[in-house]
């Protein structure tokens, strides 16, 4: 019977996908029982230091975390690290050469913000510094660019932070920024451009968002002034809503037949019917939620609700259907990851290490237990994967795996 459960777990390892940002862009995941609670001395399988610092989200396929960071005075130099997800091992580690680099690394611009994809034949990663890379499993690069060096480097006083999308045949990657900027189409095997589609020059971190509606593939994006959708065949946008601001970090989220979009300014948190064509600001609009604001954190959609967290760690539960605020609650904490949602319960990881697990209804939170990791005050915690029985949370510098005291056996080679 031991054997059996230890084969289980491997197998269950081994299968589990959390692909990219957000998971698959809900930060919403159906697997086994999930930790409940732990601490700095309770419930750590490992932990693992990183070659350099950043703020990407791990991501994880065929039982591997894959993470990266950037270091060096100037970013000058571009990591990607794969990790044993059952032991915490060093699988292989690769460095680039950065193509544009900065003259001072500070706490207000991007260091290693975007958060890598992958899937059964790759892992593919963007940097801030304009270079993408995609690589099989063993760490062989396939293919590489260097964006900036064909399209002009990016230009504003915080950097870049959208993340890549991960489509069946298509890497999918927002450049807005306050130069020229784009949404580009790259073939996963190859790393060519399938197509590139022109967008005003605008500011904002967030990732856009990968569904389908009535056969059609699209790609919604959520930026600094508008919430536009495109084909994901040809990058040509098929709808827009406009006199939307300050929702330049929260990417949107699918709530059924709507679009759920997240903003730091009250009045423009909303949903967006899905379908119609052209300028669909007066027809398509279903409700604005008046007193609510997301930060950095993307919207969730919970059975029937839609959570949002502010600066302030407050989160937010309004009705899916109206867009009416049901209750709200502090957090210990404001939070850079956004909520998960996993069964019955909703985590939220706090920045300062501690993360409120709560069981929400449309009365309440239900916070069921805060539990604490040890965090330095300059650090934070950036994002989270997620896999059967256990979270591997990113810091800076290190990965926390969180999960429950039976062993696992290692990863195989695939």
């Amino acid at each position: 019977m031991k054997y059996f459960i230890l084969l289980l777990c491997w197998f269950q390892l081994a299968h589990a996908e959390w692909p990219g940002f957000r998971g698959d862009g809900s930060s919403t995941i159906s697997l086994p029982e999930l930790p409940l609670e732990w601490s700095d001395q309770k419930n750590v399988q490992w932990r693992a230091k990183l070659k350099g610092g950043g703020q990407s989200s791990p991501v994880g396929v065929t039982g591997r975390v894959y993470v990266s960071s950037v270091g060096g005075d100037k970013k000058e130099n571009l990591y990607l690290e794969c990790f044993d997800i059952a032991r915490g091992k060093s699988l292989w580690e690769k460095t680039f050469q950065a193509t544009q680099t900065v003259e001072e690394v500070t706490d207000m611009i991007s260091r290693g913000a975007p958060t890598p994809v992958c899937d059964e034949n790759g892992v593919y990663a963007f940097y801030e510094t304009g270079d993408l890379f995609g690589l099989d499993h063993s760490g062989n690069v396939m293919w590489e660019r260097r964006i900036v060096t064909e399209f002009g480097e990016f230009v504003g006083g915080h950097g870049v932070g959208s993340s890549l999308v991960n489509t069946p045949e298509a890497l999918i990657l927002l450049i807005d920024h306050d130069g020229p900027s784009y949404l580009i189409g790259i073939d996963k095997k190859t790393g060519k451009t399938r197509w590139k589609t022109e967008r005003s020059s605008r500011v904002s971190w967030t990732t856009p968002l990968y569904i389908t509606h009535n056969g059609v593939e699209q790609l919604i994006v959520s930026s600094n002034g508008s919430v536009d959708s495109y084909q994901l065949s040809d990058g040509k946008q098929i709808w827009t809503v406009t006199g939307v601001s300050n929702n330049t970090v929260a990417s949107p989220s699918l709530d059924g037949d709507q679009i759920i979009i997240g903003s730091s300014n009250p009045g423009d948190c909303m949903a967006i019917q899905l379908g119609g064509s052209g300028d669909v600001t007066d027809t398509h609009l279903r409700w604005r939620a008046a007193s609510v604001t997301s930060s950095f954190g993307s919207p969730l959609v919970y059975q029937k609700m839609v959570f949002f967290v502010n600066r302030a760690g407050v989160i937010q539960a309004v009705d899916s259907e109206t867009g009416s605020l049901l209750w709200q609650h502090r957090l210990p904490a404001s939070t850079w990851a956004s909520p998960l949602s996993a069964g019955e319960r909703v985590y939220c990881f706090c920045k300062d290490g501690r993360t409120a697990v709560l069981k929400p209804d449309r009365s309440g939170p239900g916070e069921l237990v805060i539990n604490a990791l040890a965090v330095e005050e300059t650090d934070r915690i950036y994002g989270y994967a997620v896999y059967p029985g256990r979270f591997v949370i990113r810091l800076e510098r290190e990965l926390i795996c969180i999960g429950f005291t039976a062993p696992t056996p290692e990863t195989k080679e695939p």
